[in-house]
This record gives structure tokens, C-alpha cells and sequence, in this order.
């Protein structure tokens, strides 16, 4: 039974149905040679839609969700008693992919998902722009679709290009970043010759199904589909097609570390799609739970991006609560107005009631994205390679994430009992979003009352040789930022009549003289503590004596030489500045929107980040604003409704927050600990240098100590929120211990 978006062939009742999805600008007769590579019982479905082929002369459709909603509509009758399996190629992948994903919420079961040559929906930002027929051309000659003689003939250029423009335009309009991993079996074909879709870009398809992926490869160039259709026929079809590239999810949960450490495929879950079906839940989680390893793995592969306005953390939280759970304690899920955007909470509850308030581990499921910088490995694959955890997240901080929860299931399950409930907190908007901790805080304030917050924060360093201890930190405050933007006007004219002062050169100029700024060297109470021990804990004698030097130092000039000898000679320069100054970080720029356009504006975003007890942001936005000159504008970025003064007293008073006392058990249980761990070491109070969910709590009076528990370099640091970012697997089990021996200290009196 064919439809006008479906040619059916071999049509028979039962069997399987293939549904074969062309790439771009081709209709089915790409597909000629597949009915006699496929299996009896087999019928072949080709979509065909408006604009190509046989319905050249329709309107061609150029959306994504009107050309996936015809298919889906049509299939939901042929599918019935039939086993589904969607193929897609190229471009045809995505629509596959999309077709599907209306399939499953209409509950028409699809058995497999295949595609062959084809790019993820994440590599999509429906950024293309518009496009003309220049751009049509130029991609038939770049992939090959026909040869180049044949499309000089402008009787076939009529022909060919209408419906290769309309599929650019369909795929450029298409935004699939946010698209949701499917509870369908894929199968991605890599064509082993194809210059345009590598075998890296078809191994993250693993990222979007939460079932098995099995990544085949097949000889051939882009268009294999049609040079070996028997070959990519049992690539699709064929139940026991070894995998090319690595095991398939099944075989990396079910193998434990060992296999995890050479996976290369990204069984994470991707985000979902806003105002669509819920987030999947993920597979449960097959490993140790006591080992931090196999952990940060598992939550790493769960993409929670937060293109910020939250992120999807629902798959996140259903991990953690299959492991919680496994080990017999209580969870709860709480949802914010978000759709799938949630808080974890565990608690392990004291051994008798009544006592010290709860120990609040609190970590944050939400990541930064991964986009717009050229990562070596997969960011949500959590890959090991040589001895280092590699992913979004690894440090920053389903790393630490991961340690808080296998040390106190270790504890659970060797039976302990702690003087007080533990609570393990997994926050959902912390890089951004309304729906953070201080949101939590307002609408579920009987959930968690803390006598101590434990979250992220303070450092371990080694010395210079890489080896030996040297520092551990726990923070005891957080800086505070403020967001300034940077403007430069001139006039728009056209590219032919440059002039002399254009916005953007002036913007260059400006932002030459900013990012030259330094302000004084103020360390604050919590960073004088740290330095001191600094100074006794180095084995380098002139950073010793630079350190020195600046915390006697009377003068302001003398204090600033020393402070900035102190970072030269540190192996950490940019931690140990930030924790010294108030610093500036530049975070965007923008200009233009015509190419024969000179733009009249130009702007720039930069952040600057305030010690609490240094410099006063008022005097520094106005130090500011002299420097930039007379042709920039400086503002300050406040909330919604705010004045600049407003914006600059509400960070005052973020300022003022006093310190966390170190005086608590919590805080001697740690110096013990990671003396423990780390022997030798230093253990000191530290001011952080970036911003973390502490700040509500410690406006309430809670103590709130921040650890990064594992050692890290220079080049970890630099990764943070960065390309390539990990963390050392060595490193990451010394620090779960150390949370361990911490948590041991608050037993429970016999």
C-alpha cells in the first residue's frame, strides 16, 4: 500500500519493512539495487518527497518537522504487523532519525534505526543561512553527485539543482543540538573510503540511542549505498555484523573499566528536545559503585550541556538513583519548571536521630557545551587514554561527582553508620539557568537543612617534580563576578570606502588596552593562610622567598613586584594570580552581518572577577571605563530592571558574605584525610578563584568547603571548561580515598 511520501515495493503484510531515506537531492531510484540484496519477507519502502523524482513539479518541502511529520503519518499505517527498520544516508540519516523519533511517540515500534554515511543532529546548529543555487552547485561538484560535464548542461542544471537546494535549505535550517537520544537500536555504517563523513563523525551516533549501538564499515565512498547494496544491505540487516571501532554499548557497561578504558564510541545521552517527549531513561548502570572510575564514565557519557537556560538532567539523576537504590538508599527526583531538567537528592540517614545536622555532598550534573573548539577525543565518550579520563565534565565535575558517591557507598556497604544523615545533592543548573541551588533553596526549603555544605573548590598541587605532595586546599569563600560589555560605533558604509576609525578596529583597540590591565595585588585573609603554607610547603626556594616578600610587603609597589615574581615562578600561574587580584576574562565579541557591509557597531563581553575584601567593584568599573577611552562605551551587565548602581551594590553585598570557619569537624576531618592520603602534604584554608552554588548557604550562616579531592597540573587547570578536558585516573582513586578517610571520621560513637 503506497502513499504519496511512500513507494512500496514487494508489499506483503507481515516481514520486515526497510524504509530507505535518500540523501541529498536524490529520490529513490538511489536505491534500485536494494531489492535484490534484501532478505525473503523483506518489503522496500522509499520515501519520496515533493520536489524530487517523480514529484518534481510539487513544491519541494524544506523543513525538517513537516518532512518527518508526512513520513511518520504514512508509516503508522504501512508499519501495522511489521517489524520497522529505518535507513537514512547522508542527509536521509537525519530524516530517518527524526521520522523515528515521531514514530516512538506515536508508540509505533521501530525495531532499528540505521544510518549509512551520515552526520549526528548535534552536528547541526541550524545556522545555514541563506542559500542560493551558487551554494547547490558548488556542493555537486564537492561530493561528486554527477559529473561535472553533465551539470554545465543548463537543460540538467534545471533538473538537479532545485532538489539539492532544498535539501541544503532543510538541512540548514535544522538545529538538532538539543535532540534526544532514542530507545532504538541503531546501526551506523561508516563507507570506509568517504571523504566527506569520517568514521569519527559516525561513531557519535552511539550518542543518540540509549540502547546498543553496533558502528560497521562497509568499502566504498560516500554514495556506498549505491556502489555495494548488498553490503550495506547486511550491514543494516544482518543480526552479528562485527562492530568497526569499538564494542557496542551492551559490551562496555557489561565489561566494567577494562573495556571502558579503550572505548571509543559515546554512549551518552544526548539532550532533549524542548516541548517533546521526556529525556529516556538511561541503561542501569552495570559497574562498581564503589569505583569512581567506572563512574565518572557513566556520567560522563550522559550529555547534560547547558546551553544556558539549564540543562536536561533527567537521564543524569535516573543513573545516580539506579545506583543509590542498589544499595538500598532513598533517593528523590525533584523537577523544576524546566522539562527534565531535575535535582538529585540520596540521603544516608544517621545512625540515630536527633544529632548534628546533615553533611551535604553537593556536586552539579550540568556541564558547559563542548561546542566551538576542535576537541582530539569525544567530549561524552569518557575515553581513557593513557592513564587520563578524557570528557566534558571530568573535572568540572562529574569527576568529583563521582568520588563523593563510590566513598560513601563504600561506607554503605561495609555497613557504617555516621553520626549524621549524608546527603548526596546533584544540582541541575550551576553553569546557568534559574534553577539552581538558590532556587531549590526558595521553593523546597525543608529538603535539605545542612550543618556543613562539602562541594567544589579547593586544589591539590604536587611540587615541581611532579611526584610529591605539596598542597591541598579547601576553600572557604568563592570571588564574585560582574559582567561588562564594550561597545564602539562609528557608521555602516559600504566595504568599497573603508575608513579610518571603524567600529571593529576600534573595538581592537580598546580591548588592547583593557587586556593589559592589571590590578593591584590584594591577597584577602583566606589567601594570606594559603600562601603562608605555600611558603613552607614548596621545595623551590625562590618562589618561598617571593611569597615572603609579598605578605611582608608594606607598600603597595613592593607588594605588587613580589605578587607577580610569586605567579612567574609558580607551575600554576593562572590559579595562583586569580587567587592574588581582581581579575578580567574576555568572553565574546561581535560585529557585522553583511560581508559588503562595514559594521557601524562592534561589541565585547568580559567578566570581572572580585576578591572578597579587595578591590571595591565600583572604583573598578570606573578605572575601567578611563581606560577604554573616549570611543568606547563601558556598561555593566546587571539582571533584568537593574541600574548600574544597583547591579554594583547586589555584588557588594555578595562580597560581604563572611568566611567559612574552619572550625568544624568537617574541617579537621578533612586536614586528617588528605594527610592521610597525601603524605607530607600541606592541608590549608584557601579562597577559590571562581564562583560555585556555595554562596546561597553560606548567606544562611552554613560552613561551605570546596575540594577538588584529586591532584591536578597546570594543563588540567587550563582544560577546565576547555578542549580535551580530563583528569588523572591515578589521581581521581587517591582523592575518592581521601573522601573516604573523611567521611570515616564521622562515624557514629559505638
Amino acid at each position: 500500500m503506497s502513499t504519496p511520501w511512500l513507494r512500496i515495493h514487494d508489499d506483503a503484510q507481515d516481514g520486515t519493512l526497510v524504509v530507505c531515506f535518500p540523501p541529498t537531492g536524490a529520490h529513490g531510484a538511489s536505491f534500485a539495487g536494494w531489492r535484490a540484496a534484501l532478505p525473503a519477507g523483506t518489503a522496500l519502502a522509499l520515501v519520496a518527497p515533493p520536489g524530487r523524482g517523480s514529484r518534481m513539479d510539487e513544491e519541494p518541502v524544506t523543513g525538517m518537522a513537516a518532512y518527518a511529520d508526512a513520513v511518520a503519518a504514512g508509516l503508522r499505517t504501512a508499519a501495522r504487523g511489521r517489524r520497522l527498520v529505518l535507513v537514512g544516508v547522508s542527509l536521509g540519516a537525519l530524516l530517518a532519525y527524526e521520522t523515528c523519533r515521531r514514530l516512538l511517540d506515536a508508540d509505533v515500534p521501530v525495531a532499528r534505526l540505521c544510518v549509512v554515511a551520515g552526520q549526528t543532529p548535534g552536528d547541526f546548529h541550524g545556522d545555514g543561512g541563506e542559500l542560493t543555487a551558487d551554494d547547490a552547485r558548488a556542493f555537486v561538484l564537492r561530493t561528486g553527485l554527477t559529473d561535472p560535464e553533465l551539470l554545465a548542461d543548463p537543460d540538467f542544471e534545471d533538473v538537479l539543482l532545485p532538489p539539492v537546494l532544498a535539501d541544503l535549505r532543510l538541512s540548514g535550517g535544522y538545529d538538532g543540538r538539543h535532540a534526544p537520544a532514542l530507545p532504538v537500536r541503531l546501526r551506523a555504517v561508516w563507507a570506509t573510503d568517504d571523504e566527506h563523513v569520517p568514521r569519527r563523525a559516525v561513531e557519535k551516533w552511539a550518542a543518540w540511542t540509549t540502547l546498543d549501538c553496533v558502528v560497521t564499515a562497509v568499502e566504498g565512498g560516500h554514495y556506498v549505498h549505491q556502489e555495494a547494496p548488498g553490503a550495506v544491505v547486511a550491514a543494516c540487516l544482518d543480526e552479528h555484523v562485527p562492530t568497526a571501532g569499538g564494542p557496542s554499548r551492551r559490551t562496555l557497561l557489561g565489561a566494567g573499566v577494562t573495556a571502558v578504558a579503550g572505548a571509543v564510541l559515546t554512549p551518552g545521552t544526548a539532550t532533549a528536545a524542548r516541548g517533546r517527549a521526556a529525556a529516556p531513561a538511561p541503561r542501569p548502570f552495570e559497574g562498581d559503585p564503589t569505583d569512581p572510575l567506572a563512574l565518572a564514565v557513566a556520567m560522563i557519557r550522559q550529555n547534560t550541556s547547558n546551553p544556558g537556560d539549564g540543562a536536561v538532567t533527567r537521564p543524569h539523576a535516573l543513573l545516580l538513583q539506579g545506583v543509590f537504590e542498589a544499595a538500598g538508599v532513598a533517593t528523590e527526583i525533584v523537577s523544576t519548571p524546566k522539562q527534565d531538567n531535575v535535582h538529585f537528592l540520596a540521603r544516608v540517614p544517621a545512625a540515630r536521630p536527633g544529632g548534628k545536622k546533615p553533611l551535604l555532598l553537593l556536586g552539579h550534573s550540568d556541564v558547559v557545551p563542548a561546542t566551538g573548539d576542535t576537541w582530539t577525543v569525544e567530549p561524552f565518550a569518557g575515553l581513557v587514554k593513557d592513564g587520563m579520563l578524557y570528557g566534558r565534565g571530568a573535572l568540572d565535575m562529574k569527576g568529583v561527582t563521582a568520588a563523593f558517591v563510590a566513598a560513601l557507598l563504600r561506607h554503605v556497604k561495609e555497613g557504617t553508620r555516621f553520626d549524621r544523615d549524608v546527603v548526596l545533592w546533584s544540582d541541575c543548573d550551576e553553569e546557568q539557568g534559574p534553577h539552581g541551588v538558590r532556587w531549590f533553596l526558595s521553593e523546597h526549603p525543608d529538603k535539605v537543612d545542612p550543618g556543613v555544605v562539602l562541594t567544589e573548590g579547593g586544589w591539590v598541587l604536587g611540587q615541581r617534580d611532579g611526584k610529591t605532595p605539596m598542597i591541598a586546599a579547601l576553600t572557604c569563600n568563592d570571588k564574585r563576578s560582574l559582567l561588562l560589555r564594550l561597545e564602539t560605533a562609528s557608521y555602516a558604509t559600504h566595504t568599497s570606502k573603508p575608513f579610518t576609525g571603524q567600529a571593529v578596529t576600534r573595538l581592537g583597540q580598546a580591548l588592547e588596552r583593557l587586556g593589559g590591565w592589571r590590578a593591584h595585588i590584594r591577597p584577602n585573609a583566606l589567601s594570606r593562610q594559603y600562601f603562608t603554607e605555600l611558603a613552607r610547603a614548596t621545595a623551590d626556594p625562590a618562589l618561598a622567598a617571593a611569597v615572603r616578600a609579598m605578605l611582608d610587603a608594606r607598600t603597595e609597589a613592593v607588594r605588587d613586584r613580589a605578587g607577580d615574581e610569586v605567579v612567574r615562578l609558580s607551575d600554576t600561574p593562572e590559579l595562583h594570580n586569580a587567587m592574588l587580584r581582581t581579575t578580567a576574562a574576555f568572553t565574546a565579541t561581535s560585529a557585522g552581518y553583511y560581508p559588503s557591509i562595514v559594521p557601524g557597531t562592534a561589541t565585547a563581553e568580559f567578566r570581572v572577577a572580585f576578591l572578597p575584601g579587595g578591590d571595591d567593584p565600583g572604583r573598578t568599573v570606573a578605572e575601567l571605563r578611563l581606560l577604554a577611552g573616549d570611543g568606547a562605551t563601558l556598561r555593566v551587565v546587571g539582571n533584568p530592571g537593574e541600574t548600574e548602581e544597583q547591579a554594583i551594590d547586589r555584588l557588594r553585598g555578595y562580597l560581604s558574605v563572611p568566611d567559612s570557619t574552619a572550625d568544624t569537624d568537617v574541617f579537621r576531618a578533612w586536614q586528617e584525610a588528605v594527610r592521610q592520603t597525601h603524605p607530607g602534604i600541606r592541608a590549608s584554608a584557601c579562597q577559590f578563584e571562581a564562583v560555585t552554588s556555595a554562596v546561597p548557604f553560606r548567606e544562611r550562616g552554613v560552613p561551605v568547603y570546596g575540594i577538588y579531592p584529586f591532584t591536578v597540573t597546570r594543563d588540567m587547570l587550563r582544560r577546565m571548561h576547555g578542549t580535551d578536558e580530563h583528569i588523572d585516573v591515578a589521581a581521581l582513586r587517591q582523592g575518592t580515598e581521601t573522601v573516604y578517610q573523611l567521611l570515616g571520621r564521622l562515624r557514629a560513637a559505638p
